[in-house]
């Protein structure tokens, strides 16, 4: 049986694996996706101390390689059930693998909020994406829509502006993210912020041609044509497969004392999935550096 099992390699989940190894602990790390979360989809990250401003991708590999140069080795498996007995914990993943450990730490991070309207799976990579360092290439010289209000959408909004010909910022709201990031955005002449409006209807065949729009205040509708749209309202967490075990709250972001334990003794959770006000890699990796000093004691 090993002391921890560490759920997830994003900040919060390779910081936990660093402490774990300076630790002593007996321990495996798994990680459905890649080492870094979405760090990995980040255009620049300017807010993460020691470091400067820095693309996500090369953060995401500075992870892995400390990662490797510990010697740790990060199973690239979902898991898919966590199981509590006397003395510890039993998960299973994706392939099939069953392992046991005294103690259990959620890093999961969390997913993209969708739209929730008609015909959104339907486009789902044939013009919807929520990652414009991913997919952006494919719309060079296109005009494109973000949605959002956060400082997500504006960054990623000013690295399409370098590509496509022209982006459309929509929120519901007024623009709500930093100060300074906002001035970038409302300076740059390819871009047009249009507030208090969402998404009413998709328009297309086999792929996104434009958009009709509703005022959230007069319910007015306009129409914008658009090949591609990004999408930045928010994330959800992935802890559907945590149903039975009653540590969620509504919105499915775990519950965790201030010790950044569960109600489930020896089950802890850090980062951008559990219930908290900020989420950020900083605070993913101080949540994980103190839940690394309780579950050593």
């Amino acid at each position: 049986m090993k002391d921890l099992i560490i759920i997830g390699a994003g900040p919060a989940g390779v910081t936990s694996a660093i402490y774990a190894k300076r630790s002593g602990l007996d321990f495996d790390i798994y990680e459905k996706s890649c080492i870094g979360g979405n760090v990995v989809n980040a255009f620049e990250i300017e807010n993460y101390p020691g470091v400067g401003k820095i693309v996500g991708s090369d953060l995401a590999m500075n992870f892995m390689n400390e990662l490797t140069s510990l010697g740790v080795n990060v199973k690239y498996d979902e898991v898919i059930s966590i199981k509590k007995f006397d003395g510890g914990f039993e998960i299973k993943t994706m392939y099939g693998e069953v392992n046991k450990a005294k103690k259990i730490l959620l890093a999961l991070g969390t997913k993209p909020r969708k739209l929730n309207i008609q015909d959104e799976d339907k486009y789902l990579g044939r013009g919807i994406s929520f990652c414009a360092t991913c997919d952006g290439a494919f719309y060079k010289g296109k005009t494109v829509l973000v949605v959002g209000g956060g400082n997500s959408a504006l960054t990623e909004t000013m690295y399409l502006a370098n590509i496509v010909k022209k982006v459309y910022l929509i929120t519901r709201h007024e623009l709500k993210g930093d100060k300074k990031e906002i001035a970038k955005v409302r300076s740059l002449a390819n871009i047009e912020v249009i507030e208090f409006k969402s998404i009413n209807k998709l328009i297309g065949d086999k792929e996104i041609k434009g958009v009709e729009l509703i005022d959230t205040n007069t319910k007015e509708l306009i129409k914008l044509e658009i090949e591609g749209i990004f999408v930045y309202i928010g994330q959800l967490p992935p802890t559907d497969f945590l149903n039975d075990l009653g540590i969620l709250n509504s919105r499915g972001f775990i519950e965790v004392n201030n010790h950044f334990e569960t109600k489930i003794e020896g089950l802890f959770a850090i980062g951008d999935c559990i219930n908290k006000d900020v989420r950020q890699i900083v605070t993913a990796v101080g949540d994980a550096a103190s839940a690394l000093h309780y579950i050593n004691e």
